[in-house]
């Protein structure tokens, strides 16, 4: 009997000293002060002690990282470096220890070292902070925001160009069609003016630049080679969405900071936001009767050591959701953290009679089987995980978490969905971060979609009415212009009459008649070349829109347009790398202006190599 006893007791305290009551562990809110006036008063022996006692209280709570601490001891370490240089040095250290993947921090380190002359240290530090944007969901889509944004106005630069370049190809040919149009209502001197009017009418209608790109992707759309056509098809509609995409863009970006999707990106990378917990409770306050915002929060509140008050809200999200498997896990693990382990089993039970397919629902039984010694059940409860999700589980028997259970983890997919609902209450408009809402609806009625849809359509109905009576040409020795009015059909397509004679019949000529029309050639081709050396000069890639090699040009002028707007944008949209990049941000900017020079030689040096053709 009382070997029994003394077995008994022995398991009991070995109970006790693998999971100690998280109670008996400081709040990390605390630490972290305590841990920075040490190192402001130049104790970093005690200072390096909370930092290690905050790391501890992490692993116990469950936290992996602490974002916001380490951001602010990066700036410290760099604030300090030539000030105080222990100081210096023990906040980059802390800051490494408190979130070992922070791009931020990664950029930060990057401009200490810089800002010493350490270049050689500097640019691995660079790499890696770009590689840890990848990993880091908040950065990761602020960065693609950012890239959407940088191709919207790439896309639009695009457009514009081409319009040009369309205006300068067809300019003459369409003013011809509008003589001949209006020749048949007005006479005189009158026609050519009000045909080249018509070229502006947008401008005589005081409608703005927008209005009259728009007008000439339309009215050019048929004299447009067929290459020409499909790029303005496809350039027509990527400007309709434009707006759209911007619109749901700029609603990402405010809502990745909005109080729900704060919470739930810190709760799925269980990281410490102090500030994600007071802005959910203000929320939940107006909120009360959501289950995942309930969930959330007693995640919050479980990694900052209140565990009466998380398992409150989670019997609340439970009473809310009645099948919650979730909250009955995470419930059932304050019960294992504290060594109520049949009360623990008891929720993982439930947990897996309301969802089935929850894997960690088993797996975290089967450690608590484990620690009650029912080594066969919690074999079980091994096969049972690995049967719901084996890649999840894999990883947590590769890898076991160092409080041995998982927590639950509303999906992010979840989090966007709860915060687009939030955004149509009209009470939640007034709390920062719950204004982000995108209507697609209501988004597609703005001018430049519109617009857009109407130049589609015109152009195509505008196309298929003129058609069959032909369009108006240019010769392409000479530039005149000729329709089918003034010239025969059966004639060449591509020559005026006189060239026609000339060039290609070859016949009876004057010699005066042959010079003038030889200067004349000459003219019209300098007068092209310097204009496409002009366009080449500025924008590479248009001289290939007006020679008529469009896909090449589009391409090249939309690439250029874009390293040349991530090089100015660059650290002026949403902080995607960090509010302090310096040297990030001059890396990029370098880097895109080097690729954006090399395009402009591939593009633009062979425009200056070409001779004139007569």
């Amino acid at each position: 009997m009382r070997r029994r006893l003394a077995a008994a007791i022995i398991a009991a305290a070995a109970l006790a000293a693998a999971h100690p009551l998280r109670a008996e562990q400081a709040s990390p809110r605390d630490l972290w002060p305590q841990a920075l006036a040490s190192a402001r008063d130049g104790d970093y022996a005690d200072a390096a002690k909370k930092t290690s006692d905050l790391l501890t209280a992490g692993h116990a709570y469950g936290v992996k990282t602490y974002p916001v601490y380490a951001t602010a001891a990066a700036g410290l370490a760099r604030e300090s470096a030539k000030a105080t240089p222990e100081l210096s040095a023990w906040a980059a250290k802390a800051a490494h220890d408190l979130d070992p993947a922070s791009p931020s921090v990664a950029f930060s380190e990057a401009d200490r070292a810089a800002a010493h002359g350490e270049w050689g240290k500097a640019l691995p530090l660079v790499a890696q902070g770009f590689a840890r944007v990848f990993g880091n969901y908040r950065a990761r889509t602020l960065g693609h925001a950012d890239l959407l944004l940088v191709v919207a106005l790439a896309i639009a630069l695009t457009t514009v160009v081409f319009a040009i370049a369309l205006f300068f190809r067809y300019g003459r040919s369409a003013a011809h069609d509008f003589r001949e149009l209006l020749g048949t209502r007005v006479h005189g001197g009158s026609v050519t003016v009000l045909a080249f009017a018509m070229l502006f009418l947008p401008l005589f209608l005081w409608l703005g630049p927008m209005w009259l790109i728009f007008y000439w992707l339309a009215i050019f759309f048929g004299y447009a080679a067929p290459a020409e056509r499909v790029v303005a098809i496809v350039l027509l509609l990527l400007v309709a969405l434009v707006p759209i995409v911007v619109d749901a863009d700029a609603t990402g970006i405010a809502g990745i900071d909005s109080p729900v999707m704060q919470a739930a990106i810190a709760s799925n990378e269980q990281s410490y936001q102090p500030e994600a917990m007071r802005r959910l409770q203000e929320l939940l306050a107006i909120v009360p009767d959501n289950a995942t915002l309930h969930l959330l929060l007693g995640n919050l509140q479980s990694f900052d050591g209140m565990e009466e008050q998380a398992a409150q809200h989670y019997r609340r999200a439970i009473e809310l959701r009645k099948n919650y498997a979730g909250a009955h896990v995470n419930l059932g693990n304050l019960h294992f953290l504290t060594n109520e382990f049949p009360a623990a089993i008891t929720e993982y039970e439930q947990a897996q009679a309301d969802d089935p397919k929850l894997a960690i629902a088993y797996y975290n039984a089967s450690v608590a089987d484990g620690e009650t010694y029912k080594f066969d059940q919690q074999a079980r409860m091994l096969e049972k995980a690995r049967g719901a999700d084996p890649g999840v589980i894999d990883r947590l028997t590769r890898n076991p978490p160092p409080q041995k259970i998982v927590m639950y983890h509303p999906p992010l997919d979840e989090a966007w969905a709860i915060t687009r609902e939030l955004s149509q209450r009209k009470e939640l408009a007034s709390l920062f971060g719950n204004y982000a809402q995108f209507a697609p609806a209501a988004s597609a009625l703005n001018p430049v979609t519109l617009g857009a849809l109407a130049s589609l359509l015109l152009a195509v109905v505008l196309w298929l009415a003129h058609r069959r009576g032909g369009y108006a040409n240019a010769c392409i020795k000479c530039g005149r212009t000729f329709c089918h009015r003034c010239k025969s059909a059966r004639e060449s397509s591509t020559y005026c009459t006189q060239c026609i004679h000339i060039y290609l019949k070859r016949d009876g000529v004057s010699l005066d008649t042959k010079r003038k029309k030889l200067e004349e050639v000459t003219e019209h081709h300098s007068g092209m070349q310097t204009r496409n050396r002009v366009f080449a000069t500025f924008l590479p890639g248009s001289a290939q829109m007006l020679e008529g090699r469009t896909a090449s040009g589009a391409a090249g002028m939309f690439v250029f347009a874009l390293l040349v707007a991530t090089a100015i944008f660059i650290g002026r949209l949403a902080p995607a790398i960090g509010p302090v990049a310096d040297v990030a941000h001059l890396i990029v900017r370098i880097g895109a202006v080097a690729l954006a020079v090399v395009l402009w030689l591939t593009m633009s040096l062979p425009v200056y190599r070409r001779r004139v053709t007569g």
